[in-house]
């Protein structure tokens, strides 16, 4: 029960912290306010949403085995999966990638990715690596990349994604 307080704890502080960070926001940049505020409001959604979730456990676990909330699967699907559902319908709605892309930004944009596969450039393999940071220079494409034979257990280095 503790650990979940603990958790709790830290989503107010995190809460606290993108608060003064809007507010820092409105100062600073206004002009970007917009885009900030629709990704923060969606941040505070699914906040709430795990603090719905963390409620219901801390309740969970403080009345014990022999409540009825764990011998009902209802208690647990409405206060336990309906929120995280939710945050996630939430960040699939209100993505980040839509909001915080920008000129320096090292990700290949959508279009790139999409030009990439619709070139005939697809094996089929879904573990394709595709390069998300190059120091210098526009972004390339795995076939100008010198490659190590894959493996399937290999992680990837930093900078690429499976």
């Amino acid at each position: 029960m503790g650990g979940v307080g603990f958790q709790e704890f830290f989503v107010l502080v995190f809460c606290y912290i993108a608060f003064r960070f809007s507010q820092q926001i409105k100062r600073e940049q206004p002009e970007r306010l917009p885009q900030a505020l629709q990704l923060l409001y969606a941040q505070y959604t699914v906040l709430l949403l795990i603090t719905i979730r963390i409620v219901f456990r801390l309740i969970e676990y403080a009345s014990g085995l022999d409540s009825s909330i764990p011998n009902h699967e209802a208690y647990q699907y409405v206060f336990d999966t309906l929120p995280m559902l939710l945050a996630l319908v939430v960040y699939n709605v209100v993505h980040p990638g839509r909001i915080m892309p920008g000129k320096e930004s090292d990700f290949p944009s959508r279009k790139e990715r999409k030009s990439y596969f619709k070139g005939g450039n697809d094996s089929g393999n879904s573990s394709q690596i595709l390069p998300t940071s190059v120091s210098s220079g526009p972004v390339m494409m795995p076939e100008e990349i010198a490659f190590q034979p894959k493996r399937e257990d290999a992680v990837p280095s930093y900078g690429y994604v499976r």
